[in-house]
């Protein structure tokens, strides 16, 4: 669904969320936040990582909430690697960069009226609260970061190489600034949203 109250320019998004754990496990993790208001957060989460990435073309993005279980056989059968991961991008679309902006090649060819599917971001919510009691952080920190993470691999980013772990990570900051200015009533943890090489991450708030 379109998030309400945005206030960028034409911005239209669509996230169709998954849950594949039960919402009492997604509301006891993500404590004091209920687990509707936790999928709210992580449906702006995506939504303000397409605008930041895309821009305000109309975009419509899956997004599924799993355990350890299906996402060890994800990880297996997609990636050849036993054992979970924290989360799983599955882009429907060929990208190239321009900066941190990303543009569809032009082999990607034409897409049909209407928002633009750019795939599916899977996380696995076991592995999410590990990462979160190893980084002392909250797991909706955690779930948002992996959300953002998760989002611009669908938009063709990476991070294999140094440049392109920087725009990564600038694009991170970006969005996870612009949800601190958002959602001011959630319980963020001050200083404790973290990218993946433990650093801390500046929010701006």
């Amino acid at each position: 669904m379109p998030i309400p109250g945005y206030d960028g320019p034409g911005m239209a998004c669509m996230v169709t969320f998954h849950d594949r754990i039960g919402a009492d496990r997604i509301e006891t993790a993500v404590e004091p936040l209920d687990a509707d208001a936790a999928r709210d957060l992580l449906e702006d989460a995506v939504c303000q990582t397409v605008h930041a990435a895309f821009g305000a073309e109309e975009a419509e993005v899956e997004l599924t909430l799993c355990g350890d279980a299906e996402m060890e056989r994800l990880n297996f059968d997609h990636m050849g690697e036993r054992g979970p991961t924290d989360v799983l991008s599955f882009p429907l679309h060929e990208w190239s960069l321009n900066g941190t902006h990303s543009h569809l090649t032009d082999d990607d060819g034409a897409s049909p009226p209407g928002p633009i599917l750019l795939g599916d971001v899977v996380i696995d919510l076991d592995q999410a609260l590990r990462q979160a009691a190893d980084g002392d952080w909250t797991v909706h920190e955690e779930l948002v970061l992996l959300a953002i993470h998760g989002t611009l691999h669908l938009l063709g980013h990476d991070h294999a190489e140094i440049d392109e772990e920087e725009r990564m990570r600038a694009l991170e900051h970006q969005v996870l600034g612009a949800l601190h200015r958002r959602h001011r009533t959630v319980p963020w943890q001050p200083g404790s949203l973290f990218d993946r090489a433990g650093h801390a991450v500046t929010t701006g708030s």
